[in-house]
């Protein structure tokens, strides 16, 4: 059968007064051919993001080598020169152009994905997924210390839903798209179709719908089989059997995942805390992105192997390379390089920096504790990786991915059960730290709201909206007796202690007032009682995350303070409850108006 004698699509229309041109009708039977047979265009499409990630990875490489890789080999003053003025310059250059011509390109990628596939499809537009994948490797081609593979499902995610649209299928379906195309982004980089089909249900899904997991399934096989096509199964990373017999290592192995958990933790909660306070004192992101550069390209003197995504130096570690001292080092220059990135909005994703903090953090501690215990058979190899999962997992808070992505890089199930250890203290103790993920954090920041989030009356409400102003505040240097008149007919049970500037410097509780006055102890001053609270809010919170930080620090109150420290309220359970009425009534009332 020739072209011109293709059998119109059922859905095309007879009665068009002009037969349809020979292009028109071939791309109207192509469609047809795509919702008729829907398996292969999920191979197809799956295949496509397998080619997409590898080329993007030797682009990545590619830039790499020209750009920091360059400076890197230069000698004496010329290396400080150029290692710390390519990234400055490029994040700078970057940080402009993104702004300037593809705004919604600024942001977290993961988080960019998450969201268009639950609300805003077009985050993953043509011109955000385009200046992702042009700029993310000169960003990381300049030694930004962050990954490809956040980037990666942008892109692979923003073509499977744009050749969904062109093929004119269902809506639900081109949704579908997003999570398909990050499991075949992660499975082509990796060689891991399993783990990029978790991740993609962790990350990006949520729950395991019945319908889209059978997609993300396809996409992610056909991705993998492509990478072995292309690069014969060589996985970007690869790990060797390690081993373990002696239940007493156990306790190394905890002790990786404690330390791991803390790390984690603090990486979100300081990039979070850092990011607000560039942007108080630095409103251009171009300024932010140079500092960011400069800072980065001098922590690169102390430890080159940071700058850029790092695998060379990942797989080393994993191989038992280097000592103590060496990965300790990079552990610690890293996490550094690394906040500052995430917190100066430098292109690039976490996925990669977590791997190589976390098997820098555990051979450090793999190889310390065999120099300590020289004939204790300590495997550093299996600290290194043990350190690798359980830093992911702390990050992203992606559990089962992150034992699964050392499983299938192993190719071994020996370290399954103290993976499973470390991967539960981990993100335990960094969800005590930092409630939100890494991810979940950066959406936060940037202004988005999840659908469950964004059903409750109070999920755009701030703390300034909610909180009583003008609160009581006692001088930290005042005296007990004039604190008593102060609070004298009052009913509070938390007073906010402040300095002679009104910041805060704690808190002082009714109780302690009241014994101290009821033992005699008035002449004393109020920073003799002052305690820190466990929860300061800002007024540029967002309640329902204040809700959620009090139930895990298990208050019902906080004071209220502004960027520069000073007290500016107080938030009680009294507030809490007249803001749920005042803004579930206003909800309903646009209800009303919109049946009206």
């Amino acid at each position: 059968m020739s072209l011109t004698q293709l059998p119109p699509p059922p859905d095309a229309t007879a009665a068009s007064p002009a037969a349809p041109g020979l292009l028109s009708r071939l791309v109207s039977y192509i469609r047809f051919l795509a919702q008729r047979f829907f398996l292969l265009t999920l191979i197809l499409i799956g295949a496509s993001c397998g080619v997409l990630a590898v080329l993007f990875h030797q682009y990545v490489e590619l830039a790499r080598h020209y750009l920091i890789g360059r400076a890197l080999e230069q000698h004496g003053v010329a290396h400080v020169i150029f290692v710390v003025a390519t990234p400055t310059i490029l994040f700078s250059a970057l940080a402009w152009a993104i702004r300037r011509f593809a705004p919604r390109a600024v942001g977290a990628n993961l988080a960019r994905v998450r969201m268009a596939y639950n609300q805003d499809p077009s985050l993953l537009g043509p011109r955000a997924v385009g200046a992702t994948l042009i700029a993310t490797p000169l960003s990381l081609g300049a030694g930004a210390p962050l990954g490809p593979e956040g980037p990666i499902t942008v892109i692979t995610a923003g073509f499977s839903a744009a050749i969904a649209r062109v093929l004119k299928l269902p809506r639900k379906i081109v949704r579908g798209m997003i999570p398909i195309g990050v499991a075949a982004g992660i499975s082509a980089i990796f060689n891991t179709p399993i783990t990029g089909v978790v991740f993609a249900l962790e990350e990006i899904l949520g729950t395991a719908e019945r319908g889209i997991l059978g997609g993300v399934l396809v996409g992610s096989v056909a991705a993998a089989v492509v990478e072995r096509m292309l690069l014969g199964g060589r996985p970007t990373l690869s790990a060797p059997f390690s081993s373990w017999s002696d239940p007493r290592e156990l306790i190394g192995f905890a002790i990786v995942g404690v330390v791991a958990g803390v790390a984690s933790g603090f990486a979100i909660a300081v990039a979070h805390r850092l990011k607000r306070r560039w942007a108080a004192v630095m409103p251009s992101i171009v300024l932010r992105a140079a500092l960011a550069g400069l800072l980065i390209g001098a922590a690169g003197l102390l430890a080159p192997e940071i700058l850029g995504v790092g695998y060379d130096s990942v797989s080393f570690w994993l191989n038992g390379g280097s000592g103590a001292y060496t990965t300790g080092l990079a552990f610690l220059v890293k996490i550094v390089a690394f906040v500052i990135a995430i917190s100066g909005g430098i292109i690039g994703g976490t996925f990669a920096p977590s791997l190589f903090i976390g098997t820098a953090l555990g051979a450090a501690i793999g190889h310390g504790a065999q120099d300590i215990f020289p004939n204790a058979g300590i495997d550093p190899k299996a600290y290194a990786i043990l350190g690798m999962g359980t830093f992911f997992a702390g990050l992203l808070r992606s559990p089962i991915a992150a034992v699964l992505i050392v499983v299938e890089l192993t190719r071994d199930y020996e370290l399954i059960v103290p993976l499973m250890l470390g991967v539960s203290l981990a993100v335990a103790i960094s969800r005590r730290i930092s409630p939100l993920s890494i991810v979940e954090q950066q959406m936060v920041d940037e202004g988005w709201i999840e659908e469950h989030k964004a059903a409750d009356p109070l999920a755009h409400v701030l703390a300034s909206e909610t909180m009583v102003p003008n609160a009581v505040t006692l001088p930290i240097d005042a005296t007990l007796i004039d604190a008593t008149r102060k609070v004298a007919g009052t009913r509070h049970r938390f007073y906010p202690v402040v300095d002679g500037e009104g910041r805060l410097a704690g808190v002082v509780t009714r109780e302690a007032i009241d014994a101290a006055a009821v033992a005699g102890r008035l002449d004393e001053l109020v920073r003799d009682l002052v305690e820190q609270p466990k929860l300061v809010a800002r007024d540029t919170d967002l309640v329902v995350d204040l809700v959620k930080q009090m139930q895990i620090r298990s208050v019902d109150r906080c004071p209220v303070v502004d960027a520069a420290q000073r007290v500016v309220g107080f938030l009680s359970p009294s507030d809490l409850l007249r803001a749920r009425i005042a803004h579930s009534t206003e909800t309903q009332d646009e209800a009303f108006e919109f049946f009206e």
